[in-house]
């Protein structure tokens, strides 16, 4: 019951889907909350496929129109909300200012022009990898493509929140981050094994395993980075991350496709 709970919470926290019933939101919810993050991104990943299938089966959608769909609908269903700490966090890092400076900068609800402008950096280039990948797939490709990078990136979500120290005992990042415990890390680790085993069967065992490198990689450079730039981790940061592995997932596809190895 627990399990389902925490689950119907993330789809309350993390997206605009309806979710009606009101639940109680204590330490061992948030715990099953971010111990469920990978189920979540595999269930965002699965409404993004049946998507894209219905859309390329049934209509006469250009490679184009259908990128497009592939780009905007994650905005979309998350209501931008990573998108927002995207922003904040490029603010404070490109104001090069100091720790307290950069965390009060996050703080303030206002959006800077460095964050304007790392944001149309982020899905302009996005934009290019989805629709290079979408043109140059098969849709087997693409479908086993969308399925796993929203649950890459919700891996790295929870990896975050359990690793990285928070930067202040405050906010979003923290009231999860609190309660969580180090062995809570085995449930992240359970899913790359999931997936890995899941991509012997469906013969994308090379996308799984490039994936799960350089998500592995991500991991550790946002592990480093967080407490160099910022302190430690905090709501903005991990939003930051979520958006930017996910970049990161569709550019290796696109770089695969170029040196034609997808």
């Amino acid at each position: 019951m627990r399990f389902v709970k925490s689950f119907l919470l993330n789809i309350q926290f993390f997206t605009i889907l309806p979710v009606r019933k009101e639940f109680s939101l204590g330490k061992e919810e948030m715990r099953w909350m971010v111990r469920t993050f990978p189920l979540f991104g595999l269930c965002i990943g699965t409404l993004l496929t049946s998507g894209y299938v219905l859309l390329e089966s049934y209509t006469p959608m250009s490679p184009l129109a259908l990128s497009f769909y592939i780009w905007v609908m994650p905005i979309l269903l998350t209501g931008g909300i990573h998108l927002d700490g995207y922003m904040d966090a490029s603010d404070a890092y490109f104001s090069y200012r100091d720790l307290q400076k950069r965390l009060e900068i996050m703080k303030d609800p206002r959006i800077g022009a460095f964050g304007v402008l790392s944001l149309v950096i982020l899905l302009s280039s996005r934009f290019l990898f989805i629709y290079e990948s979408v043109h140059y797939s098969d849709t087997a490709t693409i479908c086993l493509i969308l399925m796993l990078i929203p649950k890459f990136s919700r891996i790295v979500m929870g990896a975050s929140l359990i690793l990285i120290p928070p930067a202040q005992k405050a906010g979003m990042g923290y009231s999860f981050s609190k309660y969580m415990k180090l062995n809570d890390i085995w449930w992240m680790l359970a899913s790359f094994l999931l997936i890995m085993v899941a991509g012997v069967f469906l013969n994308g065992h090379f996308i799984y395993a490039i994936f799960t490198v350089v998500t592995i990689g991500f991991v550790l450079f946002v592990y480093l980075k967080s407490k160099k730039w910022f302190g430690g981790m905090s709501g903005d940061t991990i939003g930051a991350s979520v958006e930017g592995i996910e970049s990161i997932l569709w550019m290796t596809i696109w770089l695969l496709l170029l040196f034609d190895m997808a």
